[in-house]
């Protein structure tokens, strides 16, 4: 999965195959720890991406939301990504993935 986000302007793009499709502003939100986050499908709320800028980098944490025969399957991902420009290209692999434990994130896939 490949994405573009532009921390100055917010602005977030999914990238496919060349093409890149913006994430409208209506499905943007501010997150709980000040994040910048939006909402991938508008169908399914759950399905979201959040960036929360630092001085050196800015953290991604990705809550993917597929359907499988009917059940729901839920993946996170979280990536740090270098702040060493404002538009950052990115994506997230099975490497990324992480699932909580004692309270805390961990790589699952580590």
């Amino acid at each position: 999965m490949k994405f573009k986000y532009d921390c100055f302007n917010n602005r977030f793009w999914k990238l496919e195959d060349g093409y890149a499709y913006e994430v409208p502003e209506e499905q943007s939100f501010t997150g709980f720890y000040g994040g910048q986050g939006f909402v991938l499908d508008s169908d399914q709320p759950n399905h979201w991406i959040n960036f929360t800028v630092y001085d050196r980098t800015i953290r991604v944490f990705y809550k993917q939301v597929s359907k499988v025969d009917g059940n729901e399957i839920i993946t996170y991902y979280q990536k740090d990504i270098p702040k060493e420009e404002i538009v950052i290209e990115f994506e997230l692999t099975e490497k990324d993935i992480v699932a909580k434990m004692d309270g805390r994130w961990v790589k699952k896939n580590s």
